[in-house]
């Protein structure tokens, strides 16, 4: 199993910024919808602790029991009609706020482990029912196991959620029958998503036991701060894949569903994806960001599919595609007698759609345009013609484990009409070591000559089948970069300095120096400006362990007459060269203090907070690089 975290190498930052208060766990990681629930944040700094607060009014912090400087306990109501999955969650101190984690409204009840449950003789011993169990790993030490009573000839889905949910425990679950064999195992659910989900069908009745154990690689976890997860047990279809994957606004779509035990979906459904949903967001990225939050819980706008057809393996479905939907991604659910099913990602636009094979010119330089593709059998090779004009920059990229797909690597080749390589891509990010990449690719070319060449899409080994869709984009575009700040949870006191980091991911091909600024900034404030050198590269160390992301500090003071509270401000660069401003966003990190991984969520807006310094301020030397 590979690890997720990213080790990094620590940077100084010139000034002080306020010590506020930092959140590292969330137990439990959630709560059923239309209830309330005792909620501990574990962390540091929280002693100073005036509010917690989330995404939006569906969760409530309604009291607050205890605070300690390591703890904070109290009770969220969480609204019937909320939405499902992951919600922001952070702490407000008088030393500004803490970092942002998150918290999964989910549609079970749930149960919390108790410990000591590592052995099969001291496993919880639990009602088996549809249900959540919340736990987390007390160190590397740590398993967790839980006996149920089964019944013959019962399907049931054991899935483990902690990577996409907020915690980064990896782990694997096994399944034991009642005289200790082994009847069960998963260890990752598929090639992006390190944590295990195991789908069996009971052969007898009987005891059962479910054992949770944590990897404990070369490198190790310090399971204690954030390993929690969520054991969802249910009887849930599973949605894998869909084709296609998205569609053009004002048009109806058939989608084709696919996945397993989907024979009872009556229901089927789209909704915008939140900001904490974009849990395969890795960086550089090619899907389309909304950082508006959309409406949520019962005030949701949602597009409703009928069903065509029901079967074990696939489910047909039509949906109507608004002329007013927002563009971005849509999540989908699909809705049966065991409850919903989140499915993968949807793209929608305003960009003209093409079916693969669909005849006709493909002009990509009237403006951009997208085809719908599916890599049916092992070896296929999907073949397009483009007319490439000289001088004018073409740009093709794919989009599929992005939107959720589980095994796909797609790679992109360019050949001129003699069947010459022009140019060829393969990952966004290549993954290796301890380094989870991004293999959706993004092929950037800009001819010498006019004419017309074949573009040629791929899976890296040679695979196929349905689940092997894709949404490949053309465009008449050059390379460019996107932005970062750093740390998300940026406090300052008033009449001091500090620095505010930016990072710099470059797209494939992108080389060039790249000045950075502050808009926004309140009245009295100043900050410097910053250059990336056109040699500071980004992307794998040489052995694999590490993430090479260019940084540049931009320095901010603030006047001693400010007064206390939050500034949103803007963060932008343009490459010295010129061409388009490209705009920083900030993200939620999630994964061991002081360490990257591949599991993130885009934050909307960069904000400085003005607070008050205290006896606690120190230098912020322990930023995730």
């Amino acid at each position: 199993m590979m690890r997720i975290a990213w080790p990094f190498t620590a940077f100084l930052f010139a000034g002080l910024l306020v010590a506020g208060p930092r959140l590292d766990r969330v137990s439990p990681l959630g709560g059923q919808a239309g209830a309330v629930h005792e909620v501990e944040l574990k962390g540091s700094q929280l002693g100073g602790t005036t509010g917690v607060s989330f995404d939006n009014g569906d969760l409530e912090w309604i009291e607050t029991v205890e605070v300690k400087p390591d703890a904070v306990r109290g009770k969220v109501r969480v609204a019937p009609g909320a939405s499902l999955g992951p919600h922001f969650i952070r702490i407000a101190g008088k030393h500004g706020p803490s970092n942002t984690r998150l918290f999964n409204v989910t549609q079970f009840p749930g149960v919390a482990e108790i410990e000591p449950n590592n052995t099969l003789e001291a496993a919880n011993p639990i009602p088996f029912r549809p249900q959540v169990v919340y736990g987390y790993m007390q160190g590397l030490a740590d398993s967790d196991l839980f006996s149920f009573t089964a019944r013959s000839g019962e399907r049931w889905l054991f899935d483990v959620q902690s990577i996409e949910r907020g915690g980064f425990l990896e782990c694997s679950l096994t399944l034991y029958d009642d005289f200790g064999r082994e009847v069960g195992f998963n260890e990752d659910q598929d090639e992006y998503l390190e944590t295990p989900r195991l789908e069996y069908t009971f052969e007898r009745s009987g005891r059962y036991v479910l054992k949770i154990d944590q990897y404990r690689g070369p490198q190790g976890v310090s399971c204690g701060q954030n390993c929690g997860y969520l054991l969802q047990m249910s009887q849930l279809p599973i949605v894998l894949g869909a084709n296609p994957l998205g569609a053009r606004v004002g048009s109806k779509v058939i989608v084709d569903v696919l996945g397993h035990a989907l024979g009872g979906v009556r229901e089927i459904y789209l909704t915008p994806v939140r900001g904490a949903e974009y849990y395969r967001l890795t960086f550089p990225f090619s899907m389309p960001l909304r950082f508006e939050e959309a409406a949520t819980g019962s005030g949701q706008r949602r597009i409703s599919g009928r069903v065509l057809s029901a079967e074990t393996g696939r489910v047909r479905a039509e949906f109507p595609i608004p002329s007013d939907a927002v563009q971005g991604l849509w999540r989908m659910w699909a809705v049966s007698p065991e409850g919903k099913s989140e499915g993968i990602n949807l793209e929608i636009g305003r960009h003209a759609e093409f079916a693969e094979g669909s005849a006709g010119e493909l002009d990509w330089r009237k403006g951009e345009i997208v085809l719908n593709g599916t890599l049916d059998k092992p070896r296929e090779e999907d073949a397009y013609s483009v007319e490439l004009t000289a001088g004018v920059p073409f740009h093709a990229w794919t989009l599929a484990t992005q939107l959720g797909l589980p095994f796909i690597d797609t790679v992109l080749e360019l050949f001129d009409a003699n069947g010459k390589l022009l140019a060829d891509h393969d990952d966004l990010m290549t993954g290796q070591g301890t380094v989870i990449g991004n293999p959706d690719s993004s092929l950037y070319f800009t001819p010498k000559a006019s004419g017309r060449a074949r573009l040629v899409v791929r899976d890296r080994t040679g695979r196929g089948g349905e689940t092997y869709a894709y949404r490949l984009h053309l465009a008449s575009q050059a390379p460019s970069f996107q932005l970062l700040t750093e740390p998300e949870e940026f406090s300052i006191s008033p009449g001091s300095d500090a620095e505010l980091e930016t990072l710099l991911i470059r797209e494939p091909g992108f080389d060039e120096a790249v000045d950075v600024w502050i808009e926004g900034l309140p009245k009295g404030a100043t900050a410097s400006r910053g250059q990336f050198r056109s040699d500071q590269v980004f992307g794998p160390s040489g052995d694999g362990d590490n993430i090479n992301i260019p940084a540049v500090p931009l320095k901010i003071h603030l006047p001693e007459t400010i007064a206390l509270g939050e500034y949103p401000i803007r963060v932008f660069g343009k490459a010295a060269s010129g061409g388009s401003t490209v705009e920083a966003f900030t993200t939620l990190w999630i994964g061991p203090r002081g360490k990257r991984n591949d599991t993130r969520r885009p934050l909307p807006r960069i904000v400085l907070h003005a607070a008050l310094k205290g006896g606690d301020s120190s230098p912020a030397t322990d930023s995730p690089r």
